[in-house]
């Protein structure tokens, strides 16, 4: 069962998080004449039911990168796009069942430690958002994932106009090679997918590349962002500082000014991890 698996938060202006606690965060951007769906998140709950409890738009589909957890829904949505950068449109199919099967164990460890984590954060500290509290995963025996073709591509500065308003597509690579942002100008907002995180970064991958990545923030860096909103964890938004602060950190691993210190990495393999303030950075040896 999975009623109840979605959280909905209204920041006002037209968006809404809708979130998959613990595990993934997804955007409905709402115009005048269509809203727009950043990410559609694990599919293991139906996200167009959340969608639908919030407006009954036309509604376009933007995936932030190829990775499974933002784009498993896409299934489900009832969308009359599906958008993607243009380097990751080969990279929608099916996903393996064993590549699942390995989420969902390491979603149920990082359910103990959270949940060990939340008791003693109601005794005293209160760091954890009561809206925002994770879900345990539930039974997935059918969960899969099919492949999901974009429909049409997106290049740097390509623009998605919702009527009233309008989003502008930034190649953001780095994470991996096809990630994307979108930016809105007239309220200073910035969704990010795992290109900005409250959270570790997976820099580590085959295609993550440090040194583009560091690029990608730097230049993310110098907008005027009021508001930016991350693909991962339960500290959903952050402010421009933040986004500074993260920037400097790659370019300082980018240069060679920090190394961290070396870790078992998420698949077994030793990565060098790097310490921020309200991150970490999972690098290559």
């Amino acid at each position: 069962m999975t009623d109840g698996w979605f959280a909905v938060r209204a920041y006002g202006s037209g968006v809404h998080l809708i979130s998959e606690p613990g595990h993934v965060n997804s955007y409905l951007v709402v115009g005048d004449e269509r809203a727009l769906l950043f990410d559609t998140g694990l599919g293991i709950g139906n996200i167009d039911d959340a969608v639908r409890g919030i407006t009954d738009l036309p509604v376009v589909v933007v995936n932030s990168h190829h990775h499974f957890d933002h784009r498993g829904g896409n299934q489900h949505v009832a969308a009359t796009e599906f958008l993607s950068h243009s380097s990751g449109v080969d990279l929608y199919g099916e996903i393996p069942s064993a590549e699942l099967t390995d989420y969902v164990a390491a979603a149920k460890r990082m359910f103990e430690t959270y949940s060990r984590f939340r008791e003693l954060d109601k005794v005293k500290f209160f760091l954890t958002p009561d809206d925002l509290t994770m879900r345990p995963i539930p039974d997935l025996g059918a969960w899969s994932i099919p492949a999901t073709p974009p429909t049409r591509v997106l290049d740097h500065g390509d623009v998605i106009d919702l009527g009233g308003r309008s989003l502008v597509a930034l190649h953001t690579p780095g994470h991996v090679p096809d990630s994307l942002c979108l930016w809105e100008e007239d309220t200073g907002f910035l969704f990010c997918g795992d290109t900005l995180l409250t959270t570790t970064y997976w820099a580590h991958l085959p295609d993550s590349d440090v040194a583009v990545f560091a690029a990608s923030l730097s230049a993310l860096a110098e907008l005027p962002v009021t508001k930016a909103f991350v693909g991962h964890n339960l500290v959903a938004d952050v402010d421009r500082a933040f986004v500074r602060r993260v920037a400097d950190a790659f370019a300082q691993l980018a240069a060679g000014q920090v190394v961290g210190e070396t870790v078992d990495g998420p698949h077994g393999v030793p990565v060098r991890r790097t310490e921020g303030d309200g991150f970490a950075i999972l690098s290559r040896m």
